[in-house]
């Protein structure tokens, strides 16, 4: 298999994980989120509701286009470390007793994609031509 294709999968379902979680927030779930942040101790909780929908919705998106693939899987694994280690540390490893387990995963393929970049099948590639 070519190598130059292997981050296309993983762009497509983080993309997709993340574009489903931000729009969940976004449209029509940012009060919630500013509650639940608030709750967490979380200064100016009603701004970062909005600015981690936007960055998990968007960057969901950008992801699956393969567009800033570098600097959104930077900014997405910032807020799963955020995520991991306010909310899920505290609960354990196993996703089943709301742990760390997922965002961690989240976070590897992250990486992974920050260093990969967007691979072959992209926009970004599409528009450096």
């Amino acid at each position: 298999m070519n190598k130059n294709y292997a981050a296309l999968p993983l762009r497509l379902i983080l993309g997709l994980v993340f574009t489903v979680h931000g729009y969940s927030k976004l449209f029509g779930g940012i009060p919630g989120t500013t509650e639940f942040f608030s709750g967490l101790g979380i200064p100016l909780a009603g701004f970062f509701a909005y600015a981690v929908s936007i960055v998990e919705f968007f960057g969901g998106i950008a992801l699956i286009l393969g567009f800033f693939v570098g600097i959104v899987s930077i900014l997405l694994a910032i807020d799963m470390l955020v995520a991991a280690l306010l909310v899920h540390l505290p609960k354990g490893f196993l996703v089943s007793n709301g742990g760390y387990e997922f965002t961690l995963t989240l976070i590897a393929g992250l990486v992974t994609l920050a260093m990969l970049g967007s691979g072959k099948l992209s926009l970004q590639k599409v528009f450096k031509r």
